[in-house]
């Protein structure tokens, strides 16, 4: 007697759902939920900031600020004009395990991209615009802070800086005593820490962002 193997096939078929929707919540759920129940197992506190400033344009500066103190998310923008004009908004506080965005999450992100490894950089590619980037983290007791300031994130990213290296060769003749080399400095890590910034926040939040700018004479 043969057995129908519709049965098995269809078993095998929720076997393999059951494989896909764990391996997402590997990758989506579970980073979010650590990131959150980090901050809430022991005071906390965490802050990132971002300001941008403009030597010509319509804008004069924009500064993105988040913070999560003690497992509650807080984040804000603002805005100036070179007309004077001010736009500030603030996104309500959420608790950091409430559904969507948060800091916590965020700065997780950012850890991964590589925040903590950026540091100042002398003017260099677009320098109309200057980047100033703050970060402080409190978990535990341990405290650690950075401040950096760049020009050009995509020129970092992209065509960066030269390290020279000389060697010296005792058994080299006169001529050929020092051979300099360089190394391409090419950090993608400025422009991926920096689109974080920008693309923070829920819809709601990033629409406002865009009003705000467009309002200020920023082409959309």
């Amino acid at each position: 007697m043969r057995r129908n193997p519709i049965p098995i096939l269809i078993f095998l078929v929720s076997l393999a759902g059951l494989a896909v929707a764990y391996g997402f919540f590997q990758a989506a759920v579970l980073p979010r939920y650590k990131a959150s129940r980090t901050v809430l197992v022991s005071h906390s506190d965490v802050r990132l900031s971002l300001a941008v400033r403009y030597t010509r344009g319509p804008l004069v500066e924009e500064r993105y600020a988040m913070r999560d103190l003690d497992g509650t998310s807080s984040s804000s923008y603002r805005a100036t004009g070179r007309s004077g004009l001010q736009i500030s908004i603030t996104e309500r506080p959420r608790a950091t395990l409430e559904n969507g965005p948060n800091v916590a999450y965020f700065f997780q992100r950012a850890v991964a991209d590589g925040i903590w490894e950026l540091r100042t950089q002398p003017p260099r590619g677009d320098t109309s615009v200057q980047y100033v980037l703050d970060v402080y983290q409190l978990v535990n007791g341990q405290h650690g802070s950075r401040h950096m300031v760049f020009t050009d994130p995509h020129y970092w990213a992209t065509t960066g800086g030269h390290q020279y290296t000389i060697h010296l060769d005792k058994h080299k003749p006169v001529p050929d005593l020092i051979n300099l080399s360089s190394t391409a400095l090419v950090e993608p890590r400025y422009e991926r820490v920096i689109a974080d910034f920008r693309t923070f926040g829920p819809e709601s939040f990033r629409s406002k962002i865009r009003a705000a700018r467009v309002r200020l004479g920023v082409p959309s």
